[in-house]
């Protein structure tokens, strides 16, 4: 019976090892986008399909927002246009505390938002209009379709 057991458990490890090297497991991107109610309460959205993967992503339909968060890529982008738009990139301010990096100047806005959950569309406390947005896990990865 232990035999068995130790049988049947290896081959789930196993199993699952290999399923994590094609599905490139070791990447956890997520991201997540809120926006303002009428009481200046910010609401994460629900309607995003694939906010785990990497690339260009179209929303249904064009959405309002004022955050965006995104966790385990490299950088995102968010934009007014659909398709990724070239042209179409928002620009967000860091509203959280110092960065733990040097890499970006935050005291500017920046069209590839880095990791962190305190990246403002608009300082106005007001929704803006977004299309897509893309992530990518490396940073030479802006130039692929």
């Amino acid at each position: 019976m232990k035999m068995k057991f130790k049988v049947v458990v290896s081959s789930v490890f196993a199993i699952s090892l290999v399923f994590s090297a094609i599905t490139g497991a070791d990447h956890h991107g997520n991201v997540r986008i809120y926006k303002l109610n009428s009481k200046d309460q910010f609401v994460k959205q629900k309607w995003l399909k694939d906010r785990e993967k990497p690339g260009c992503h179209d929303l249904r339909r064009t959405r309002k927002a004022n955050r965006f968060a995104q966790t385990g890529f490299a950088w995102c982008t968010v934009y007014s246009g659909d398709a990724c738009e070239a042209g179409t990139e928002l620009p967000a301010m860091w509203g959280g505390k110092k960065y733990r990096t040097a890499d970006i100047d935050i005291s500017q806005p920046q069209i590839k938002l880095i990791k962190g959950s305190e990246w403002y569309l608009n300082s106005e406390k007001k929704n803006i209009r977004i299309g897509s947005w893309r992530c990518e896990y490396e940073d030479g990865a802006e130039n692929q379709g």
